[in-house]
């Protein structure tokens, strides 16, 4: 019923696809004719050549260790660049949620790559909070929304409630390296009945200097989680030298 909607709702409201501003057209009996794992991954935001443009592009693992903070190893799936940019904008700005069910399908690739150096099955996704105040402001956490999905593909826990923001921080893409450190420097807090003892994945949908995460980390680890890892939708561009390459990485 659900798949239903969403293709009656895609031929009604003539949806546009999000990188490339082209009418996505759906064929409505094709589409009911499908199997059911054809459904399941049925894109609604972005048109097929969209789609695989963002499959080739190169995907990020890169060991984050900031002054002070807890080092960690970050999975990251885009470049935050182009047509991602704009979408990842009109999500958080404009309340397009609808792009959230594509892209959760490149952050569930970058918990596939993590999953190479760690063993996923034994850990909790904890998506990096939002204030509460920029939370009432927007309606939603992006992070969090897209590490639901994962949590349900991939059949892992999740908890939401394991880690808060304690107070405002500003947004780290406009801030200097160092300023971000100072930026969210003991931002978070960890509730430990929750993480003492766990193997914990930070969920995220950018990924700039790692200062967030690196703080999320600290808290973590602080209250007694074990170990601490990271997957993001997207990276920033600079700073990729650093990165170690995913082929590179998984050998």
């Amino acid at each position: 019923m659900q798949g239903f909607l969403e293709a009656v709702s895609l031929v009604l409201c003539q949806e546009m696809c999000r990188a490339c501003n082209e009418e996505l057209k759906v064929d409505l009996i094709e589409f009911l004719n499908s199997p059911k794992e054809w459904k399941e991954l049925n894109r609604t935001t972005l048109c097929e050549c969209c789609f695989f443009k963002f499959e080739l592009a190169a995907p990020l693992l890169k060991i984050v260790n900031v002054e002070n903070m807890a080092p960690l190893l970050v999975a990251s799936r885009l470049p935050y660049e182009g047509p991602l940019k704009k979408m990842l904008y009109h999500l958080k700005y404009d309340d397009d949620r609808l792009v959230v069910k594509d892209l959760s399908l490149f952050l569930s690739q970058a918990l596939d790559d993590l999953a190479k150096m760690v063993r996923i099955k034994d850990c909790i996704l904890v998506p990096v909070p939002l204030h509460w105040q920029r939370l009432l402001k927007r309606g939603f956490n992006q992070a969090e929304l897209m590490a639901q999905r994962v949590a349900y593909s991939h059949d892992i826990r999740i908890d939401k409630r394991a880690l808060i923001r304690t107070r405002p921080t500003a947004t780290q893409h406009q801030l200097g390296k160092q300023e971000r450190r100072v930026n969210v420097h003991g931002a978070f807090q960890a509730r430990k009945k929750l993480v003492e003892g766990h193997h914990i994945i930070l969920v995220d949908d950018l990924l700039t200097s790692g200062a967030t995460l690196a703080s999320c980390a600290s808290a973590l680890m602080d209250k007694g989680a074990l170990s601490v890892n990271a997957i993001t939708l997207a990276y920033a561009v600079q700073g990729h030298t650093k990165a170690l390459g995913k082929q590179k990485s998984a050998k």
